[in-house]
Order: C-alpha cells, then sequence, then structure tokens
C-alpha cells in the first residue's frame, strides 16, 4: 500500500510539473485559469482533483483528502468565494471548497500539497 501512495504522490507531482506549475506563481496562474475556464463549483472541484491525480478517470474513489498548506487553502478558498459571487449568488460563497475541497495543515508549507492521507481505489 505504501508503494501504491507513493506512486500517486509522484504521479501526481509529475503531472504538476508538466502544467509547468514549477513556482508558487504558476500554480496560482494555473489555479486561476481553473476558475476561469468553469461554469460551475462541481465542475472546479472536478479539475481541482485532476490537476493532482492525473488517472482521474481510472479512480472508482478517493478515501481521505488531499492535504494543502494555509497559504494553498485560503488562495483556492478566496478563488471559490469570487467565483461563487458571480456563478452562485445565493449560495454559501465558498461552501462548495469547505464541503468537498483539500484538507489544511498549518504545519505543511504555505503552499505544500500532500497526498498522504489519501487512499486511490481504482476501478
Amino acid at each position: 500500500m505504501a508503494n501504491a501512495a507513493a506512486m500517486v504522490r509522484n504521479n501526481s507531482h509529475n503531472h504538476l510539473v508538466n502544467q509547468e506549475n514549477k513556482s508558487t506563481r504558476d500554480l496560482q496562474q494555473h489555479l486561476q485559469e481553473i476558475f476561469e475556464e468553469s461554469d460551475h463549483q462541481n465542475s472546479v472541484i472536478i479539475k481541482l482533483y485532476k490537476m493532482l491525480f492525473p488517472d482521474w478517470d481510472k479512480i472508482q474513489r478517493i478515501e481521505g483528502f488531499p492535504v494543502v498548506g494555509k497559504a494553498l487553502n485560503e488562495y483556492i478558498f478566496n478563488l471559490f468565494i469570487e467565483f461563487d459571487r458571480e456563478h452562485h449568488p445565493k449560495c454559501v460563497n465558498g461552501g462548495a471548497w469547505l464541503n468537498q475541497g483539500f484538507s489544511s495543515n498549518e504545519r505543511l508549507d504555505p503552499w505544500a500539497i500532500s497526498l498522504e492521507n489519501c487512499k486511490v481505489i481504482y476501478s
């Protein structure tokens, strides 16, 4: 099981690098593009998960959640708040991120992403 988790971490890291997310600024730009190209909260959530799990279409379910650093969590949450104000004004702004988004951990580097708590079940 540890090998499978390591493989997921490595694949996700490589996937992020392939998307040219080599710096915090690149990651911010990529996240902004996800929101700009989407018209619904669910679409954004799926794209965020696909960013971390490039083999998304082969996954049956994920037990646990990705964990991100405080700065990254706040950045995505603020993007969701702005998105919801425009696209979903009658719902709780940022509510989809709170309910379905990643976990946050202040002990991680501010812009870090950890998949250690994720158990991927493939179809």
